[in-house]
């Protein structure tokens, strides 16, 4: 314990001085060598010490960025091995180990920054490839033949469906079929080039497809759209692969190239949903404030916003202070043929000095203040919904005591667009780091009913505490709802620009 307390001053003292002492900061570009091309990260040079990006970093290997901002802490991860790092301190907790980068974490302008010559040796041991850094042309190189699966392609057939997982040598391998139609390889010495397998996802054949590394071994998984019935798999040569056939020919029925998200290949239509309204006042502030009327407030200059440039086509699920069942919210969305929907909050707290801002994709939540979120969300359809039970059946009242929520999130939670969700939350997560002075509270899961139905990748923004004097302020502040505002629309434009160039691969 006496050695926990002295760490735990000694990086509030180093977090401390990083705020004091003064430095001298030069902006600059580094480069990354990835897949025979280069692509350039920010960067910046303080006080002869080159740091790196690893907001952007994290994009290109395909990880995530996770925030905690009480302690300032910032965990970055992709495999199961995550870096924990706290703000202005040079020391990383890797699993249960604590590291020295010699030189403290940084963040600027909403992105954290890590000294490259001393944080990039550690990579090996959290991505699935070989980063090196080159001090003197001042280049990050991401090694490809550090792999030995390098790709994953799925090929219909008359008679089915071809997966094919591509090595480049012989490597043995099991395959095992579980639960829900999962189809998973096991590749003993097998290292896999994740990002790329992952990106290979083919919606109108699967609805999910996961990578997983565990020291030498990489497995492959991938679920089915259709039951399995007869499964043969095999190691081919020239090209090294494992190849896996599906004897249906149904799947063939519909073999039209399907992009990654929405109904065709455009991102263009942008559902808002301004939460509540009407009868449904959602939370109200210590000074009267009703999170029906700000966060439509918010809604209308988003749509404003998007409507300017005339790249979208923005469809509101009110407009004005009406009631909206979430079904019915929805069903709009799915309508329209959304290729994104964004829903739009003010969080509360019983804790009054509690503040910041949460970015939201659907998903079991995780957390007790994911949870909470969760549940007061929810609360308003849990009263209709023990309403019309009580109603339907006198004899039987609603007991709330089952938790309607689990039972409900079970059945019907959608998976489909997890990961384009969860991406999607990640990039409004960063911009409005770039724009708002609360602070965040980071990217979490959690089961909305209001996004449950919602086809399309899909997310809810939390923007401020009501319940916080300071924060009810901010939501009655027109700059505020503009800021807000614009974060979303950047992010909605990185996501159009992302997609619908990987749905004309």
């Amino acid at each position: 314990m006496a050695r926990l307390i002295l760490l735990s001053f000694l990086i509030t003292g180093l977090a401390f001085a990083a705020l004091v002492f003064p430095s001298t900061v030069e902006a600059k570009d580094v480069k990354v060598a990835i897949s025979g091309g280069y692509e350039n990260i920010e960067a910046i040079e303080n006080n002869g010490v080159i740091y790196v990006s690893l907001s952007q970093l994290g994009e290109i290997l395909g990880g995530s960025l996770d925030w905690e901002m009480i302690g300032h802490r910032v965990t970055f991860r992709q495999n199961d091995q995550p870096f924990t790092m706290i703000i202005g301190a040079p020391y990383f907790r890797l699993v249960d180990s604590l590291f020295n980068l010699t030189y403290p974490v940084d963040f600027r302008d909403g992105q954290v920054f890590v000294p490259a010559q001393t944080f990039i040796p550690f990579l090996d041991r959290v991505v699935a490839q070989k980063v090196t850094w080159n001090a003197d042309s001042e280049t990050i190189r991401v090694d490809s033949d550090y792999f030995n699966v390098t790709d994953l392609g799925v090929s219909p057939k008359a008679n089915g469906l071809l997966v094919e997982i591509f090595l480049t040598h012989a490597l043995n391998y099991e395959l095992f079929v579980t639960e829900g139609n999962w189809v998973n390889v096991s590749i003993r010495d097998g290292l896999l080039n994740r990002a790329r397998i992952e990106s290979r996802r083919n919606s109108t054949y699967m609805y999910q497809l996961k990578t997983h590394q565990v020291d030498n071994t990489g497995q492959v998984s991938f679920r089915l759209r259709r039951g399995i019935g007869t499964l043969n798999h095999k190691l081919a040569y020239n090209p090294p692969r494992i190849q896996i056939s599906i004897a249906d020919p149904d799947f063939d029925i519909d073999t039209t190239p399907k992009p990654a998200v929405g109904p065709d290949d455009k991102i263009d239509v942008i559902v808002i949903d301004p939460g509540h309204g009407g009868k449904d006042y959602g939370a109200v502030g210590q000074g009267g404030t009703r999170e029906k009327d700000v966060v439509l407030d918010i809604a209308r200059e988003l749509a404003k916003k998007i409507r300017k440039d005339k790249e979208f086509k923005v469809i509101m699920t009110r407009d004005r202070d009406t009631y909206v069942p979430l079904d019915k919210r929805a069903q709009i969305a799915n309508d329209a043929g959304a290729d994104l929907f964004v829903s739009i909050h003010a969080n509360a707290s019983p804790k009054k000095h509690v503040k910041g801002w949460n970015v939201f994709f659907l998903a079991p939540a995780k957390n007790d203040s994911a949870r909470a979120v969760e549940q007061f969300e929810n609360s308003f359809f849990l009263r209709e919904l023990a309403e019309a039970q009580s109603h339907d059946n006198d004899d039987e009242p609603f007991m709330p005591g089952l938790d309607p929520v689990s039972d409900i999130l079970n059945q019907m939670i959608m998976t489909e667009f997890q990961v384009e969700s969860h991406d999607f939350a990640m990039m409004v997560d960063r911009e409005l780091r770039r724009r708002l002075k609360n602070p965040s509270r980071g990217v979490d899961q959690a089961g909305f009913f209001v996004l449950n139905k919602v086809f399309t990748p899909s997310v809810l923004i939390e923007s401020a505490f009501i319940s916080n004097k300071n924060e009810e302020k901010l939501l009655r502040d027109s700059d505020f709802h503009e800021d807000v505002a614009e974060g979303i629309y950047q992010a909605i434009k990185r996501f159009k620009a992302k997609y619908e160039l990987a749905s004309k691969d």
